[in-house]
């Protein structure tokens, strides 16, 4: 069985774990556990809730009314 020369191979996770059955410092089952696909939940975000208390705004210009009338 040849040496592997670990200083100057790309640090993966497979690399490790096989720098650590070599030297048999974990079991092929701790490193089957360990090479297992991590499964990836993203964050939850709270849904969506519209204001109970917010009323869409009357855009309606308010009632102007004009006089000619100046003798008040």
């Amino acid at each position: 069985m040849e040496s592997i020369n670990y200083k100057y191979t790309q640090m993966t996770k497979a690399s490790i774990v096989q720098r650590l059955l070599d030297k048999k410092q974990i079991t092929a089952e701790e490193a089957v556990v360990l090479l297992k696909d991590d499964t990836y939940n993203p964050p939850s975000y709270p849904m969506y809730t519209p204001n109970p208390y917010y009323d869409t705004p009357n855009t309606t210009p308010p009632p102007v009314w004009c006089s000619t009338d100046t003798e008040n």
